[in-house]
């Protein structure tokens, strides 16, 4: 009897438990944007929505990723070349629509909170924020499927070498070895395009993202300067301590956003970085990047909603939370409207920063942050 090996046993445990939770928080966004008029007016909702579909469309191909590898390659696989193929092909355009799509919705803040950019100048954009990822990530999805670039790789088919351990042509022309060509059945020069198609698109998505973080941090903090430089003038002002709290609550939600991303995304790179300079990876490593790289939809739905449980007046935290599940995945049963988040659309724009009419937009994006929110009350 074939003794199995008790860490891939656990990867396909804990794997598939973060993409199952994966699934579930990407489709109550779904739900809560496109069920709501309000919400799908909003750029940075539609943006929010693009990446939720990539995240439950790559958190479901992780989840039955034993079906499409072929036998042998995994635990219980039962696919074949064919599917590999197309398991691939679909991972990569949705890992990289994802990547770029959390890039648009980074630069969307960038030029509301800023540059005080108006909704229906970014919307003229916006088309180019969701253009770009689609096609990038399809052209490179394709010419991953025309190079034969999809093997089993691990606990998935991905960019791989077919074997694993055979010897590139780009190696072989380094020298080194005693081949006078690569002996790689598919899959030659994996580790190239394997960076070139993801992995530096990835991180060059993830330093931006961190750029803009710091811009808006700096921007948030000198709106928030000038307001306490001008407090004698705003204390007794209901928009100024909303000023306040608005400016300070779309800071917290970027940081999350942004720090969920680097953190989805930081085992896997690491062993890919390994994997590169030739070093050993161990079990546990490969462990925390499977599990990891499958939970970003869980991680934004908790961001995305964690404004509306704050303001839910429930006492118990179970019912907060199953109010939340309640009204975006089984709201067929539920009597209350819980799409109808225009109802929690801030005070207008001039009223936040009335002497500071230049940063009106930016009080505009505070309010499409403040869209998710919605009391729970009974």
């Amino acid at each position: 009897m074939t003794s199995v090996d008790p860490y891939q046993i656990t990867l396909g445990i804990t794997q598939r438990i973060s993409c199952f939770l994966s699934m579930i928080g990407s489709l109550m966004i779904i739900s809560q944007i496109s069920r709501s008029p309000f919400n799908r007016s909003k750029t940075q909702q539609r943006l929010i929505l693009g990446i939720s579909i990539c995240d439950f469309n790559t958190s479901a191909m992780w989840f039955f990723s034993n079906l499409f590898m072929p036998p042998g390659s995994a635990l219980a696989a039962v696919g074949n070349q064919a599917t590999c193929d197309a398991h691939g092909f679909i991972i990569l355009f949705n890992c990289t629509s994802g990547v770029l799509y959390m890039c648009a919705l980074q630069l969307q803040y960038l030029w509301a909170v800023k540059y005080g950019w108006p909704e229906r100048k970014i919307r003229k954009i916006e088309p180019y924020l969701h253009g770009f990822p689609i096609v990038f990530s399809l052209a490179t999805a394709t010419t991953g499927l025309a190079l034969k670039l999809y093997n089993p790789a691990g606990w998935n088919c991905w960019i791989g070498p077919l074997p694993s351990d055979c010897v590139s042509s780009h190696q072989v022309k380094k020298g080194g070895t005693d081949l006078t060509e690569t002996n790689c059945e598919r899959g030659d020069n994996a580790e190239i395009y394997r960076w070139a198609f993801f992995y530096a698109p990835l991180w060059v998505a993830i330093i931006f993202c961190l750029f803009v973080m710091y811009e808006l941090y700096k921007s948030v903090y000198k709106v928030e300067r000038r307001s306490r430089r001008s407090r004698e003038i705003f204390d007794l002002n209901t928009s100024f301590k909303n000023s306040m709290q608005y400016s300070y609550e779309v800071k917290i939600q970027s940081y999350l956003y942004a720090g969920s991303f680097f953190t989805v995304w930081t085992f896997p790179t690491i062993v890919r970085l390994i994997q590169l300079f030739g070093g050993s990876i161990h079990p546990l490593l490969i462990i925390l990047a499977g599990t990891f790289v499958g939970s970003q939809g869980c991680f934004n739905c908790l961001i995305y909603f964690r404004p509306r449980y704050k303001k839910c007046t429930l006492p118990s935290k179970p019912l907060r939370l199953w109010k939340l599940v309640h009204s975006t995945l089984f709201f067929c049963c539920f009597t209350e409207d819980y799409t109808n988040d225009s109802k929690d659309y801030l005070p207008s724009e001039s009223s936040l920063h009335p002497d500071h009419h230049h940063k009106s937009s930016a009080n505009s994006h505070v309010q499409e942050e403040k869209v998710e929110i919605e009391p729970c009350d009974e």
